[in-house]
């Protein structure tokens, strides 16, 4: 019997609405092409069951039927809540884009590199006015950056200190509000100092294959796969985590690197959005 090596994911139409399709070891998952609420999901044993229970039964595919099914579907199923919106977190998503810090504002208009541009805390700033330029409905929906007891609970979690290049990106902001339509980059969302913790919990309890309980997820794209910092190497590195790949490639030496190489890319113009699933990828 061949088996899932990692999920799989395709496209479905269903009552006018575009479904991703995700099937799995564990079974399947359904949820609206670019959503970030929980899917629904549902094991191999209870799909089985249902295909029994619905065959010859009473119309179980009228019309009506599959519409409401598809609106309970975009709702989204049962998940750990992630952070709600906050005053702040409203007033941020209905203001006007903040405007960039000089030093950001003066090296995205020179485009020139400078030594103290590389410093991850500039690198940000330089991201925030790109993204308030160019994507602001997206920049609305970061989340405020994670306050001292969000890291503290963090590095409770993790058993250690937490890296201090990781503590920046959280403090720019801490993770992404799941009613907002698309990824960061590529299809990497931001994950919150909570949704961290949560996630490295379950990984260090189950893995991917060539999991090490040293890495720390900050990324993640809703289907299993992370990008992580990895402090047993020099620099912290950024490694790629695939479902159902034992090797998991480093990208970039460094969270800043990682960084840079990003914004590089949006000042450049490389980068183009999609426009359905909300995914910034390079061109």
């Amino acid at each position: 019997m061949q088996k899932f090596t990692r999920a799989l994911t395709r496209e479905i139409e269903v009552a006018g609405e575009r479904l991703a399709v995700t099937f799995s070891e564990e079974g399947m998952t359904l949820r609206p092409v670019g959503s970030r609420r929980p899917p629904h999901t549902m094991s191999w044993d209870a799909l089985v069951c249902a295909c029994v229970e619905a065959h010859g039964g009473e119309q179980a595919s009228a019309a009506e039927k599959v519409s409401e099914a598809v609106k309970t579907l975009k709702s989204g199923g049962e998940r750990t809540p992630r952070p709600r919106r906050t005053a702040e977190t409203e007033q941020l998503e209905t203001a006007a884009p903040a405007e960039p810090a000089p030093a950001a504002a003066a090296t995205a208009a020179s485009g020139k590199d400078h030594a103290a541009g590389s410093s991850l805390p500039h690198l940000l700033s330089r991201l925030d006015h790109w993204l308030g330029e160019h994507r602001a409905r997206y920049r609305h929906g970061l989340l405020a950056g994670a306050s001292s007891s969000d890291l503290d609970a963090l590095q409770s979690t993790l058993g250690r200190a937490v890296p201090e290049e990781l503590r920046t990106w959280l403090g720019w902001h801490n993770g992404q509000n799941p009613d907002v339509f698309g990824g960061l980059e590529e299809d990497w969302h931001p994950m919150s100092a909570g949704e961290i913790a949560e996630a490295k919990k379950e990984l260090d309890a189950e893995g991917h294959d060539g999991w090490h309980k040293e890495w720390i997820p900050f990324l993640d794209d809703d289907n299993g796969n992370f990008l992580v910092l990895d402090p047993t190497q020099s620099g912290t590195p950024v490694r790629e985590c695939w479902r159902g790949k034992a090797e998991h490639a480093v990208v970039a030496p460094s969270l800043a690197a990682w960084v840079e190489h990003f914004v590089r890319g949006l000042e450049q113009g490389a980068y183009k959005e999609d426009p359905e699933r909300g995914g910034l990828h390079r061109s």
